[in-house]
């Protein structure tokens, strides 16, 4: 074999002019043989895995960098590539990995190996990838995720900083399916004025979806502190955003007289009322005062249309609102909205709207019955007489909130409760006493009673005026006082009267002499000697959820749980149990 290799090397090295064209294809030969043989090599061995700070030394080679996965943009400038840009951090530095044609993206936090060529290009430099095996790892590399409250995090965000934690809130504005780079807010209340807290968020990639404002939302990322804005934020995917459906996201109703304030609503699904114009090309909604907004339709609505004409009709419509360019003003579209078609009045609606739409027709028409979802403002307690009240379009407090007066008719054997749905057939009248628009209520149905309200003593009594009538809950202790049952603040000399239950536990050997807390509902009445009002707790009892006669607070106390009476599961109830262990 040696002597073999040694002819030929001799053959190709001679300088014999008869073998020299011989010569010259062996010696190509041999040379595409050693290129092609290099060009395996680089292609089957493994890369080199290096840290990111090292990038730079080996420009337009392939390597690995491992690292953990902090953030990613699906078609990041939505040309239709079939791209995602993937930010891994290794602890040495950061880099970005433009990879085309991707397989599936793991959570953030998930530590990844990337490879691909390493690109520079006018000071910037890159992971080139391509294929889905470009970025790799395995189930033990996920993350380990802590679900927290915002309130969790509110307390003490530099203690979860550059760590991926879970959040369960309210989204605070509708988010579009193909923003790629948005910001937003996360409340622990579907309603600002009640949320306590907001976490900022920084949505990378698109959604996908409409998240409409509202929305309950699971979502989970990294916290950073944004030194530019002063504030933590929360780094987010969009697909990884997760929407509790069972959650009913409020619709609002745009107000004609508050023109200025629609843009507040920009991008959300609202309804409106108003009389509907409609013709082969334009659709326009008209208020009052002679003031429209411009309605696009579904097909449906065209068809519906022409079969029995909607025009210069009195209409709900219900779309996403948008700021339209060609019509320089705002519109009601149905095609991008939560309905297919366009809102049938004829179903529970608000009846607020309609009333200020035309208030004039309807009063005219005083034997027309409507059918009214709304929401009770004021507690309304049972009784055999007609009632007044007032309802409202919304469970709680809010800028733009409508009133409207209301008499509901008796006997009443249920609580009419404070931010209570009420679904209701009404009539409209004119009260001339009052001189105002006033529904008459000829049935209705009740929706769930609202959660009671908590009642802190360092409110006062000013604070506790907006509670009255409602169930509340309350921290105190049972104590007598020259015969009569007081709640007393714990190391003060503040208190409220005790009307209790029949049979209340709140009071009895086991639950006494503690500071519990008490459900009930809050009255105003006029203390004995008429001089002042004063604050009781009327059908008074500890708070007992799960109904075993033990108090939530003493089940916190003696270890089982609040909400099972049969804590551990043995056939004996927890109160049972707890007795013959004080025997």
């Amino acid at each position: 074999m040696a002597d073999a290799v040694k002819g030929l090397m001799d053959r190709i090295t001679n300088d014999d002019p008869e073998t020299r064209g011989q010569q010259l294809w062996v010696m190509f030969a041999l040379a595409m043989f050693l290129v092609a043989t290099l060009n395996w090599y680089a292609y089957v061995r493994e890369p080199e895995v290096i840290e990111v700070r090292q990038l730079l030394e080996y420009k337009n080679e392939v390597v690995k960098v491992q690292g953990t996965l902090i953030s990613w943009v699906e078609d990041p400038y939505a040309s239709g590539d079939d791209r995602v840009d993937a930010i891994i951090d290794d602890g040495t530095g950061v880099v970005e990995s433009r990879w085309y044609r991707p397989g599936n993206m793991p959570p953030i936090g998930t530590t990844v190996t990337v490879m691909g060529d390493v690109i520079e290009y006018d000071g910037r430099i890159w992971l080139q990838s391509l294929g889905a095996g470009a970025m790799e790892w395995t189930t033990a590399d996920l993350p380990e995720v802590e679900a927290l409250a915002i309130a969790d995090v509110a307390q003490d965000p530099a203690s979860y900083a550059g760590e991926v934690i879970q959040l369960t809130g309210f989204i605070g504005e509708s988010i579009s399916p193909d923003a790629t780079f948005t910001s937003a807010y996360l409340g622990d209340h579907p309603n600002y004025g009640n949320s306590e807290h907001q976490m900022h968020l920084i949505i990378r990639s698109a959604i996908g979806q409409w998240v409409e404002a509202t929305s309950k939302v699971e979502v989970q990322g990294i916290l950073t502190y944004q030194q530019r804005d002063l504030r933590w934020s929360l780094q987010v995917q969009g697909p990884e955003i997760l929407v509790d459906r069972n959650h009913v996201v409020n619709v609002p109703q745009l107000d004609w007289a508050a023109e200025a304030t629609w843009s507040y609503q920009s991008g959300q699904t609202v309804t409106m009322t108003g009389v509907l114009m409609t013709s082969e090309t334009d659709w326009r909604l008209y208020g009052p005062s002679g003031n429209s907004i411009c309605v696009l339709p579904t097909e449906d609505d065209r068809t519906r249309d022409q079969s029995e004409s909607m025009s210069n009709t009195l209409q709900t419509v219900e779309g996403r609102l948008l700021w339209s360019e060609t019509e320089a003003g705002w519109c009601i579209d149905a095609n991008n909205g939560a309905s297919p078609s366009l809102v049938n009045p004829e179903t529970p609606i608000s009846l607020m709207a309609m009333l200020s739409a035309d208030p004039v027709g309807m009063v005219a028409d005083a034997d027309a019955i409507y059918t009214l979802s709304a929401y009770v403002k004021y507690a309304v307690e049972p009784g055999v007489e007609n009632e007044e009240a007032y309802f409202v379009d919304a469970a709680s407090y809010t800028p733009g909130w409508t009133t409207v007066a209301v008499t509901v008719p008796g006997p009443r054997t249920a609580w009419l409760e404070t931010g209570q749905n009420i679904i209701a057939n009404v009539s409209v009248a004119w009260d001339d006493e009052d001189m105002r628009v006033r529904l008459i209520v000829h049935d209705y149905e009740l929706g769930t009673v609202p959660a009671a309200r908590t009642l802190l003593w360092d409110d006062g009594a000013t604070q506790w005026s907006y509670a009255r009538e409602q169930n509340v809950l309350i921290n105190g202790k049972a104590t007598q006082i020259e015969g009569e049952w007081h709640l007393v603040r714990d190391g003060s000399n503040e208190s409220m009267v005790l009307n209790l239950q029949p049979q209340a536990i709140g009071v009895d050997e086991y639950h006494a002499d503690q500071s519990m807390t008490w459900a009930g509902r809050l009255r105003q009445v006029q203390s004995d000697d008429g001089m002042s009002l004063v604050y009781t707790l009327d059908q008074a009892d500890v708070l007992d959820s799960d109904g075993d006669r033990l108090g939530d607070t003493l089940e916190d106390i003696i270890g089982t749980s609040p909400n099972a009476e049969d804590t551990d599961d043995d056939g004996v109830d927890d109160r049972t149990q707890y007795e013959n262990e004080q025997a």
